[in-house]
């Protein structure tokens, strides 16, 4: 961290220079000149606002390769600060940022972003810490920061999701991190190279696909699998060669409290239930209208309508029917009759269970 003095010194001089810089441009376009320039001309305009500001050029490392664009070492202190350039020609603050594999991780003590917006009537500079316009994470062809410099005071994404260790964390840990929070974000598309093997997940990180996969997704239920694969790909980077065994491992299996045999993914939700019941009290709005195709539901309704979804979706092996047609609850009854009375069974033991996990 910064010193305070240090901070309000280089604080100024961005200050003095984004506005000088806001200056330049606006008045040049008063000339009748088009503002229109590409990123890397945008940062020899920094560059030299740096300069002219003051800063050595001994004192500035530019690396148009890697982040942050330009990083300045104080000559008394030693202390380091970076700057991240960015330009849209857009009419909003907003541009797509570097790879969360870049992130702050590289001993400078204090990263900030210097943006121009030349759509609009006038182009305007602006700068800011960097984690304060961490808007979203996004799947590009990597996981990547999005960024907005109009988000109000603890509004950016690292603070809402309470993900300041994304800054701070690598290697394996940096990756299960980043799964963790793509579960319930946009499906996009990624690079290959970027995926994990479901094989090599831990089994903490295995079990919380699971309990996603029937909170999100309740056609797992019957067997359906077409939402939850390319989620789990583009949402997760996560590739799995067999997804039904996410779910169906461990074959049918009997619940003796309600003497039924179910389907793996049944019994598997009992074992869980503790899990399930905090996913789906956990459930945002817009995961409920994305997933489940619901408008807004009280936190009291979300158990009744995901139940009655799982209830909808079930569908049964020949092999589960005739394994319950030897058990006295079900002899002599119809198929089709057998199979109601499993979901009116399972669904009221997980509705008490659920009750009892408050």
């Amino acid at each position: 961290m910064m010193a305070s003095d240090q901070f309000i010194k280089y604080y100024q001089l961005l200050k003095r220079m984004t506005s000088q810089l806001q200056s330049d441009m606006q008045s040049e376009l008063s000339e009748g000149k088009k503002i229109k320039m590409t990123g890397t001309e945008f940062e020899k305009r920094v560059y030299d606002a740096l300069t002219d500001a003051g800063i050595k050029e001994e004192n500035i490392q530019h690396s148009a390769q890697k982040f942050p664009d330009f990083i300045i070492t104080d000559p008394e202190k030693g202390e380091k600060i970076g700057v991240e350039v960015k330009k849209t020609d857009s009419a909003k603050w907003e541009v797509i940022g570097g790879s969360i594999y870049e992130s702050l991780k590289n001993n400078i003590d204090e990263t900030y972003v210097v943006m121009a917006k030349l759509g609009g009537n006038n182009p305007e500079v602006r700068f800011r810490k960097y984690e304060e316009c961490i808007a979203d994470l996004k799947v590009t062809h990597s996981p990547r920061f999005s960024l907005n410099m109009d988000l109000k005071k603890g509004e950016d994404y690292l603070t809402t999701h309470d993900s300041g260790d994304l800054l701070k964390l690598s290697g394996d840990e940096l990756n299960k991190r980043i799964r963790q929070l793509l579960r319930s974000n946009k499906s996009t598309w990624w690079s290959e190279a970027e995926t994990t093997s479901f094989t090599e997940l831990s089994l903490e990180e295995k079990d919380a696909y699971f309990v996603d996969g029937v909170v999100l997704f309740p056609e797992v239920f019957g067997g359906n699998y077409e939402r939850f694969t390319p989620w789990l790909i583009y949402s997760c980077l996560v590739w799995c060669k067999n997804v039904r065994d996410v779910f169906s491992a461990g074959g049918t299996q009997k619940i003796t409290e309600i003497d039924t045999f179910v389907s793996a993914v049944m019994n598997r939700t009992v074992e869980k239930i503790d899990d399930v019941k905090a996913r789906i009290d956990n459930l945002t709005n817009d995961e409920i209208q994305k997933f489940w195709k619901k408008e807004y539901a009280q936190r009291s309704n979300k158990i009744q309508i995901w139940l009655s979804l799982v209830k909808e979706n079930m569908k049964f092996s020949n092999k589960l029917i005739e394994n319950n047609k030897k058990l006295d609850n079900y002899k002599e009854l119809p198929d089709e009759d057998i199979s109601e009375k499993i979901k009116d069974t399972y669904c009221g033991h997980i509705s008490s269970l659920l009750k009892l996990h408050k």
